[in-house]
């Protein structure tokens, strides 16, 4: 018996049975993300990025085109600091586009604001698709806190 005894002694401290059981690894791999990295939301197959997470990739100088797709009288009241103005009916028409590869982010007046939400869908269509929409409009972009130009001209919307 006390032999016994012995090798399952032995037994369980060569399994580590002893021991403090180990935290768990962190799991790793292509569908898992740092805990710091939020998972983006998609709604009705529209990937929903917030303006905080468009303010960092304008800090971070990532490639970004920021579209404002209302009209020209209210992106020439205010607008988003770097967007460009290219109206949801310009976009429906294919016109002033940016390069096919590029990371468009297109927003409206706020959340309620359809806009951005068809201009996304009339961009998919034209074959576009790193695509996000802005959901909360340029009024989440100002609650957040962000800057923005006011009483400035419609500039330029061509790029890339």
């Amino acid at each position: 018996m006390r032999r016994s005894l012995t090798w399952l002694v032995v037994a369980a401290v060569a399994c580590g049975g002893t021991d403090a059981p180990e935290e768990a690894p962190a799991e790793t791999g292509p569908d898992t993300l740092p805990a710091s990295v939020p998972a983006l939301e998609v709604v009705d197959g529209i990937v929903i990025v917030t303006p905080d997470q468009v303010r960092e990739w304008q800090v971070a100088g990532e490639p970004v085109v920021i579209v404002d797709a209302r009209d020209q009288v209210q992106y020439g009241r205010e607008h988003i600091t770097e967007a460009v103005n290219i109206p949801y009916v310009d976009i429906r028409a294919g016109a002033n586009l940016p390069a096919l590869d590029s990371r468009i982010v297109v927003y409206c007046s706020d959340k309620d604001c359809p806009i951005s939400q068809y201009a996304y869908e009339a961009l998919r269509t034209l074959g576009y698709t790193n695509l996000y929409d802005m959901r909360e409009g340029i009024q989440g972009w100002k609650d957040a806190g962000h800057p923005t130009v006011i009483g400035e001209a419609a500039s330029d919307t061509t790029s890339g």
